[in-house]
This record gives structure tokens, C-alpha cells and sequence, in this order.
């Protein structure tokens, strides 16, 4: 099972005991699905999903995190999409999501042989979009009428940030 330590947060696998706040915040209600989604966290999976982990700060359950890469996302070799979401509107802005996605961009790169690691957004997530370039990564450009989100049932812009092997290595410390 992977664990990870951040400056702050600990990635982790969900616990049996969080089954139920996971189907309230992300299978609607459904224990079943929940009971899978927390059972299939903490290790590398061919679903769409990937890697799941559990973001705790403080020893409190704050949020959750993907890591999706070839196996069932059809993107090259060596390439990795993150996913977060930190779920109380009172968790976020304190640097949880960027010391999240910095933690797991290490992994990425010096264990699973990541060359670039990318997170998009909805242009007006102004949160991930701080995260994102707190934890190094670099702005690319906008995808037009990308995907529609629960805040926006049409199609919306989002944003495209990556972080490579070169920005990884030229780090201070790997960072």
C-alpha cells in the first residue's frame, strides 16, 4: 500500500471506517461503490481512477487525491494526470492541495518514472490553479470548451499546468 509523507499531509490509503462520509461526498449515497472506491484505495489500479489516496492534515480526513497515468487513461508512457479535491470549503486556502499534489508529484517522478506530470482545471478554480503552481507546476494554456462540471453543465475552458522531468531534476532538492 502506498503512504506518503508531505510537509504537512499525509497521502494514504482510505480507512474501512470512512466508507460512509466517502459515499456522501463521491458515489452520491452508495455504500456498495463506496466500499469499493475505499477498498481499491492505496495501490495502482487499471481503472479510470488509477491511484486513489486519502489526504489527511492534522489527523483529520480533508480530501482526496488521483493519480491517473497509462494503465486505463490511454496517455503515453511516463505521463500522469493528478485529480484533488479538498473537501470543506474551510480546509482549502491553507496549503494542503498545493503540499498534496507536491507530495505525490515526488512520487510520480522518482518512483513510478514519471517524464511529466499535468493537472487541469476550470479556468476560474482559482484554488488548484494557486496548488498547482505552488508545487512547481507551469502554466500551459487553456483547453477551450474542455468539459462540463457539476458548476458548469455546459462545456468550460479549463486550465493546463504540467510539470516535467528537467523542472523535477532542476528542483532544489528534487522538490
Amino acid at each position: 500500500m502506498i503512504r506518503l509523507q508531505g510537509d504537512h499531509v499525509v497521502l494514504r490509503p482510505f480507512a474501512t471506517d470512512e466508507v460512509d462520509g466517502v459515499a456522501v461526498r463521491t458515489t452520491g449515497g452508495d455504500l456498495e461503490a463506496a466500499g469499493r472506491f475505499v477498498a481499491g484505495s492505496g495501490q495502482w489500479n487499471d481503472k479510470p481512477s488509477g491511484l486513489i489516496l486519502a489526504i489527511e492534515d492534522d489527523g483529520r480526513l480533508v480530501g482526496e487525491l488521483q493519480a491517473r497515468g497509462e494503465r486505463a487513461q490511454l496517455l503515453p508512457e511516463g505521463v500522469f494526470e493528478l485529480g484533488i479535491e479538498i473537501y470543506e470549503p474551510a480546509d482549502r486556502g491553507k496549503g494542503v492541495g498545493s503540499d498534496a499534489v507536491a507530495t505525490v508529484t515526488r512520487y510520480l517522478f522518482e518512483d513510478e518514472g514519471a517524464h511529466r506530470v499535468q493537472v487541469s482545471t476550470a479556468v476560474d478554480n482559482a484554488g488548484m490553479r494557486r496548488a498547482a503552481e505552488r508545487a512547481g507546476y507551469r502554466y500551459e494554456g487553456t483547453l477551450r470548451a474542455y468539459r462540463a462540471a457539476p458548476s458548469h453543465p455546459e462545456p468550460t475552458d479549463y486550465a493546463m499546468y504540467a510539470r516535467t522531468r528537467r523542472d523535477h531534476d532542476a528542483a532544489p532538492q528534487g522538490g
